[in-house]
């Protein structure tokens, strides 16, 4: 399933050599865009040992600034499978919120680059095969939690129309959710993961005054 959709969103991004587009000017302009891709867990210790690739996706709500930057609220969901050989800790899950912005190289070009940084707070959770929170066999603690994190990016847009564009992207995630003492069993370090995306975003303006045909 991860194949086939990977596979898709890079046969519609590849799709962009042959569509002719120019760089239009959006600043001021707003979009709603789409993420998908996969994650791998990376921190902490016992985490990363069992965690196995799966599927993520995001939905992000982007704000033009200026010609090289843009701001962005993203909310999404992502999981790992647990190799743990436990059914009590079968999936790892993180649902991030977070504020960020990206700075665009290449100016007036339809192929851009990008850089970006940002940080929010990010919902983690321990699974069992039921697909019930977890709990530290000690403690009795429920392993989700929500902690401050940040995360840094680097990509490429390519615009396909005036309000279309295409992103492909590379993230990496830092979670600080270290905590021994309500769940000493394990588990319990600051969290990481990496994540591969691609994704389309439509544009629309915030400025336009809509035309009733009514006198001003």
């Amino acid at each position: 399933m991860s194949r086939n959709l990977v596979g898709g969103l890079f046969v519609i991004l590849l799709a962009g050599f042959a569509t002719p587009s120019s760089a239009t000017d959006l600043v001021g302009s707003g979009a709603i865009g789409a993420r998908g891709g996969s994650m791998l867990f990376t921190q902490d210790e016992r985490t990363k040992e069992d965690a196995s690739p799966r599927l993520s996706g995001d939905v992000v709500f982007s704000y033009v600034w200026a010609d090289h930057v843009t701001l962005d609220v993203t909310t999404g969901y992502g999981w790992n499978r647990l190799q743990s050989g436990n059914p009590e800790f079968y999936v790892v899950t993180s649902t991030p919120i977070t504020l960020s912005a990206r700075y665009f190289l290449r100016d007036g070009k339809v192929w851009r680059p990008y850089l970006g940084a940002g940080g929010g707070m990010y919902i983690w959770s321990i699974l069992t095969q039921d697909l019930g929170a977890a709990k530290d066999p000690l403690t009795f603690e429920r392993l989700r939690r929500a902690r401050p994190g940040v995360h840094g990016m680097i990509g490429m847009e390519r615009r396909m129309s005036k309000h279309i564009a295409m992103t492909g992207d590379a993230d990496y995630h830092y979670i600080f959710a270290k905590d021994l003492g309500r769940f000493p069993s394990g588990y319990n370090g600051n969290k990481a993961y990496a994540q591969v995306r691609l994704g389309v975003s439509f544009f629309f303006s915030l400025s336009e005054r809509i035309n009733t045909g009514l006198p001003e």
